[in-house]
């Protein structure tokens, strides 16, 4: 008898199990499927203990204090954007205080200029780049789960910095907000130096050995500035790569009208630009993921590993925050967003709605006109056209049906303009009804 019990225990054991995650499985799909409120907590990730998670079932960010405050995870359902180094995964600097530079990946933030740093110590601010940050959650559920993050003083620059990251309900949508401050007794002269460093390669945890070989199908795009202060608005900043050569660069501004774009083939270069709108667009064509960065300031400098800077494949998103005189006591802020959608390549534009692959286009032959276009969206909601005369007011709306941010939106079908149309826009609400943005729109003649 001892023995059968023996024998029925690890069986009524496993049927528990079976049973319970029978159970769970669904309520995350249902989860994953209508999103839900951001939640924040505390969990071991990659190695380390007492990391901050946010998580809204859309979407999920993961900040590891431990080392400089690094968020190392920004996931889609379980495809996270952002590169981690493998033989970094559980180290801090205190394993190795010697190794000033470490290449964890993920984002992080320094100071610039970059000179006047150097003149005040040898090497990187290690207590803001690297060093053990202070976790706070001032929002632990509800519309927007945050985070806190603050760092010990860097004597040598006389600053800290610290960071807040938040989770939007029901979207994709996350705020990263860095503030430093002037600890020391006179004034200075600082910026916030932002870094993101994205994969260069489709594994889905974004967590890379080094051995990984970029094959073109992680691309990068960037709106150009007609405007710019850089011949054709793109200065390279490194002669590996050159925009001009066309097919023999990585790079190319002839690809797509207004667009700097790149497919990354593990080759060195960097390039600076003054964008015309805030965003960087990074799209896997081999899945059809597509991360958007949104971050106004007046220039930004892209890097691609390889060559001299080679080990792991990766892109490094980088913006220089204002350089400001910051009176003692007194910060300077630098805020970004990140927003997540499924949607094919290339990338064309960036709304507060989503991402557009192929604009929102009128097609009328055989006496039809059809509406067209594909797209990525932020928010779980629904689509609709809206048609409006020329004085703006609402003439017909058009359901288009559910929209999510794990699955592109394609349209394409027949519509009837209503007599006196001027415009006809895409829009997105959320699942409470609210207007999102919208995915574009057209003008009309409406004689």
């Amino acid at each position: 008898m001892p023995c059968r019990r023996a024998m029925l225990l690890p069986l009524l054991t496993a049927c528990v199990a079976l049973l319970c995650a029978g159970c769970i499985a669904p309520a995350a799909s249902r989860r994953a499927e209508r999103g839900g409120p951001a939640i924040a907590r505390v969990v071991s990730f990659g190695g380390w203990r007492r990391c901050v998670r946010l998580d809204n079932g859309l979407a999920r960010v993961t900040s590891v204090p431990q080392v400089g405050a690094r968020t190392l995870e920004y996931r889609l359902g379980r495809y996270n954007f952002l590169f981690i180094a493998r033989r970094e995964l559980g180290t801090t600097l205190d394993d190795r205080p010697e190794r000033t530079y470490r290449h964890y990946g993920g984002h992080f933030a320094q100071l610039h200029p970059v000179e006047r740093w150097r003149g005040v110590q040898a090497s990187y601010p290690a207590a803001l780049f690297l060093g053990r940050y202070q976790a706070r959650i001032p929002s632990e559920a509800g519309p927007v789960a945050s985070v806190e993050l603050t760092a010990a003083p860097d004597e040598a620059t006389g600053t800290h910095l610290v960071r807040r990251i938040e989770l939007f309900a029901g979207s994709t949508r996350v705020r990263i907000t860095d503030t430093l401050t002037n600890d020391q007794l006179v004034p200075q002269q600082w910026g916030i130096h932002d870094f993101v460093q994205l994969k260069g390669c489709p594994t889905p945890s974004g967590v890379l050995r080094g051995s990984e070989e970029a094959d073109g199908r992680i691309e990068l795009y960037v709106p150009l500035n007609p405007k710019s202060r850089h011949p054709g608005g793109v200065r390279a900043l490194a002669a590996d790569e050159d925009p001009s050569r066309g097919v023999a660069s990585q790079w190319s501004t002839a690809r797509l009208p207004g667009l700097l774009a790149l497919r990354y083939r593990g080759r060195f270069s960097k390039m600076r630009v003054d964008p015309k709108a805030a965003w960087v667009a990074f799209a896997d064509r081999s899945t059809d993921h597509v991360f958007v960065q949104t971050c106004g300031v007046a220039h930004k400098e892209l890097l691609t590993a390889g060559g001299p800077v080679g080990g792991h494949p990766f892109i490094e998103l980088q913006c220089f925050g204002p350089v400001v005189r910051l009176e003692p006591g007194k910060s300077t802020t630098l805020t970004q967003e990140w927003r997540g959608a499924r949607c094919p390549a290339p990338v064309v534009d960036v709304t507060d709605a989503g991402v557009v692959s192929s604009p929102l286009t009128l097609l009328r032959g055989e006496g039809s006109t059809w509406a067209a276009g594909t797209f990525g969206v932020f928010h779980v909601g629904a689509a609709a056209l809206v048609f409006r005369g020329a004085d703006g007011a609402e003439l017909r709306r058009l359901d288009c049906g559910p929209v999510h941010p794990h699955r592109a939106f394609a349209l394409n079908r027949v519509v009837e303009l209503p007599k006196g149309t001027a415009r006809v826009a895409l829009e997105i609400r959320d699942t409470h009804g609210k207007p999102v943005g919208q995915l574009g729109e057209i003008l009309l003649d409406a004689r």
